[in-house]
């Protein structure tokens, strides 16, 4: 689908709310504009927070906090 919506003075724009529902934009969430190559067409897509990926990668063993604190001081020595 196509929708219209116009640049503010100060260049800002409003996403339709059929769009962000679709996007699952809340407000204040950051997005990410891509120009594309032909520089006539612009891509948006929601920046993915950190956060939003904790618990969706499995440990393939269990570690305890003070070994993996012990982990990332030994490999931030090594840098």
């Amino acid at each position: 689908m196509i929708y219209s919506t116009t640049i503010t003075r100060k260049g800002q724009i409003t996403i339709p709310k059929t769009i962000r529902d679709a996007l699952k934009l809340p407000a204040n969430k950051k997005i990410l504009i891509e120009l594309e190559r032909d520089e006539k067409e612009i891509r948006l897509r929601p920046q993915v927070d950190i956060l939003d990926l904790a618990g969706t990668f499995k440990p393939r063993q269990k570690v305890s906090v003070l070994k993996a604190r012990e982990a990332i001081e030994k490999e931030y020595e090594r840098h």
